[in-house]
């Protein structure tokens, strides 16, 4: 019975995200993707408009909550993809552009956390999948079932500031399966309880720049409802309030090194100094004595002589 249920349970999250899917149109064949490096050093923020100067970069970002099935267990995801796309170029991305982009934006790594990115015919693809209690960086949800989901949207902008031209122009978020939901933002449009099988509903909210929507940039949370049976009874999420981001590393939030003394070097060369001038000293007493000798020495020898000549 627990096989059925979970089959279940995986059927309806493939058809919510069929559902997603057709919201927004089909999904690009990804066959000539180029895969790109993701690095696990602490990245180090750029400038506000320095990167790729001369060139407008837009970005589009969606949100939504899934399966992953790759490893030996089924797990619920929250996945974020970010499409960061040159405007009008004579010339796309190169590897070396999204590879530069990736390092900054998408280092660091995590148990809960999974990511890559990729360079496609026309753009330089970011992709995040949270687990477990990564996923509480995405959704809060208290005892009586409320739901309340958010994005790193300040991040997002300041990854958007880094670039000389950068704007984000689109944000979908698919929730998972609640009811009584709303966007907390005006969308370009949106889908609301929208009834599936097995008691799960389907929630969708979209904002796009070209329908002049404006782009939320804050952590405020972009959509509320109730979790319903669905959400609970299969475990795609727990109670638990929101938490920080786990990875990628946020260069825009790194302490910044304040400049220091080595107080070992500081002590060298007063030591040094203390140790220069007992030297000086002791080299002009041992210059005197020497010249005190060889005067008394020339004395001697002049009484010695003058005697002589009597």
């Amino acid at each position: 019975m627990a096989v059925v249920t979970r089959r279940l349970g995986a059927w309806v999250a493939c058809a919510l995200v069929a559902v997603a899917c057709l919201c927004v149109g089909s999904v690009p064949a990804r066959a000539d993707d180029t895969p790109v490096r993701i690095a696990s050093a602490t990245p180090t923020a750029p400038e506000p408009g320095t990167l790729m100067p001369g060139n407008e970069i837009k970005m589009d970002i969606s949100i939504r909550y899934g399966l992953d099935g790759s490893g030996t267990d089924t797990l619920d995801t929250v996945e974020v993809t970010i499409r960061l796309s040159p405007w009008g170029l004579d010339n796309d991305f190169q590897v070396e552009d999204c590879q530069a982009i990736a390092d900054t934006f998408w280092s660091g790594s995590h148990p809960d956390f999974k990511s890559k990115a990729s360079l496609s015919p026309v753009s330089c693809i970011l992709e995040a999948t949270y687990y477990r209690e990564a996923r509480h960086a995405f959704y809060s949800m208290d005892e009586s079932g409320h739901l309340q989901l958010r994005a790193p949207m300040e991040y997002f902008q300041q990854m958007a500031d880094s670039f000389e031209k950068g704007s984000i122009t689109e944000l979908s978020y698919y929730a998972p399966s609640m009811v009584n939901g709303h966007c907390n933002f005006e969308t370009s449009y949106s889908v609301i309880d929208e009834p599936l099988v097995a008691n799960a509903h389907y929630n969708g909210c979209v904002w796009q720049s070209r329908q002049g929507t404006v782009i939320p940039i804050t952590d405020e949370p972009l959509l509320e409802g109730d979790a319903d049976e669905f959400f609970t009874t299969h475990k795609e999420g727990t109670v638990g309030p929101f938490t920080d981001l786990v990875a990628p590393v946020n260069p825009f939030t790194l302490p910044t090194p304040e400049p220091t003394t080595d107080p070992a070097a500081g002590s060298s060369t007063a030591g040094d100094s203390a140790d220069g001038s007992s030297n000086s000293t002791g080299l002009l007493i041992g210059i005197g004595a020497a010249i005190a000798l060889l005067l008394l020495v020339g004395t001697g020898a002049l009484v010695i002589a003058l005697r002589r000549r009597h």
